[in-house]
């Protein structure tokens, strides 16, 4: 028999848990108690990402972070000790940070963040276990990027600054490669190992020590500040191109619209997303109705921004088919100059409002994403109710504020577009967009 749906009721408001915060030798600790959570997340937040390594060892964060799975004794003993506790190893390395951790029962908690630490603190690093992690980066590397979309992204850096961020994460095939186990001792030694950091713990923390916790993490490394924020230089070259990464026979092509924006702390984060949401962020957004619903060039296109502590990057990003490519560009620079000159439309104000407020609760769900949350907030110097002033932000935003948010933030004429396709279709029309001079690459010199 069938049962009369229910009916939705209003939103119910959403608080983001209040965090505890304790100091234990060198570090920090912050946690969520979350009563009946019995799956805790475990994460150590160091201040030591990619865009602290020196220009002669780029990609030795991204090669440490690999090795550490490894372990106290090398040959990915790591997992499996975590498995006879249930638990999981977690690494990401950033520009930002270095974060590693475990996910695990609370009941096994003690033993398997002893486990996580002992692999952070004191890894065997044998040098034949930190070869093969290279080599199957450098494998990865060029599997990932036969892919158009993240060939283009990976370009992306290069185009829009000098430095460090001029250089994939990893390193790139050429840097990566000099990287030698010597060098990944030496990165772990001062900048892992000899760093506390901050512990952020999430679950049932009933019966929890959380002073025992932090002591076995940080054991006597000390208190390491991050690095001052300084905004990298832009590369040099004429504003607006269009860069295309030759991919002879490929019947699609991959777009990315990029340019600078400003970093985490500088941004009016509710203004910058909700703006952003209505020109790619929702399936609903101006690009995605006009490329893929009206004109059929896509299955789908977005944008977003990348935030950094020093700088920022707005980019826009789809595959299309390579016939289509240079009206895809001009379609997507109508819409931005439209959003701007035209403005936001209520009815894509209160779909920003909704997208960003209504699922708080499920978004912070789980002891991951509660976690994912604190990370952040360490990462960038931000509140402990960071979450709390976003969802206030997104409810009080206007349509105003929006279109002034797409003219404060989009600059499509500071923009580099990179297409990753066949440039012998499709460099002729693009020189006929009239979005600056168009540059062809070879994909395999890019990072030489």
């Amino acid at each position: 028999m069938l049962q009369t749906r229910p009916v939705s009721g209003a939103p119910k408001p959403y608080t983001f848990p209040k965090p505890q915060r304790l100091r234990v030798g060198g570090g920090t600790v912050l946690a969520i108690d979350v009563p009946g959570q019995q799956f805790a997340a475990v994460r150590l937040v160091q201040p030591s990402g990619g865009i602290t390594e020196p220009l002669d060892r780029m990609g030795v964060a991204t090669l440490t972070g690999e090795s550490l799975e490894d372990g106290v004794t090398g040959d990915s003993s790591l997992a499996p000790a975590l498995e006879r506790h249930g638990a999981e190893w977690v690494a990401r390395v950033t520009w930002d940070s270095f974060v590693t951790g475990v996910d695990a029962p609370i009941s096994r908690i003690a033993d398997a963040t002893k486990l996580f630490a002992e692999a952070v603190r004191t890894p065997a690093l044998r040098p034949d276990d930190v070869l093969r992690r290279r080599d199957q980066l450098l494998e990865r590397f060029w599997l990932e990027a036969s892919m158009a979309s993240t060939l283009a992204t990976r370009a992306i850096g290069g185009q829009l600054f000098t430095g460090r961020y001029a250089t994939p994460l990893n390193g790139g095939p050429v840097r990566l490669q000099s990287v030698t186990p010597e060098l990944v001792a030496d990165f772990h030694s001062h900048s892992v190992a000899a760093v506390a950091g901050t512990l952020v713990v999430v679950g049932d923390l009933t019966g929890v020590d959380l002073a025992e916790l932090g002591a076995t993490v940080f054991g006597d490394a000390s208190d390491v500040p991050a690095p001052t924020p300084s905004a990298p230089d832009s590369a040099p070259g004429e504003l607006p191109r269009i860069v295309v990464l030759d991919r002879p026979g490929s019947v699609q092509s991959a777009l990315i619209l990029a340019h600078r924006a400003p970093s985490r702390s500088e941004i009016d984060l509710p203004r910058a997303d909700g703006m952003s949401d209505v020109l790619g962020g929702m399936f609903t957004s101006r690009l995605n109705n006009e490329l893929r619903e009206r004109l059929g060039y896509t299955y789908g296109v977005g944008c977003r921004f990348d935030l950094r502590r020093d700088s920022g990057v707005f980019l826009v990003s789809t595959q299309v088919e390579a016939p289509t490519t240079a009206h895809s560009i001009t379609a997507t620079l109508a819409q931005i100059e439209k959003l701007q000159a035209d403005g936001v439309t209520d009815a894509e104000l209160s779909a920003v409002r909704e997208s960003n407020t209504v699922g708080l609760p499920v978004t912070y769900s789980t002891a991951r994403s509660l976690a994912a949350a604190l990370v952040e907030s360490v990462v960038h110097d931000l509140p402990e109710d960071h979450v709390d002033r976003l969802r206030a932000g997104f409810e009080r935003v206007t349509a105003d504020d929006l279109t002034q948010a797409a003219r404060d933030y989009l600059h499509p004429r500071e923009s580099v577009v990179i297409v990753a396709g066949d440039a012998s279709q499709i460099e002729g029309e693009l020189r006929e967009v009239g979005h600056g001079p168009v540059v062809v690459h070879d994909p395999e010199t890019l990072w030489a």
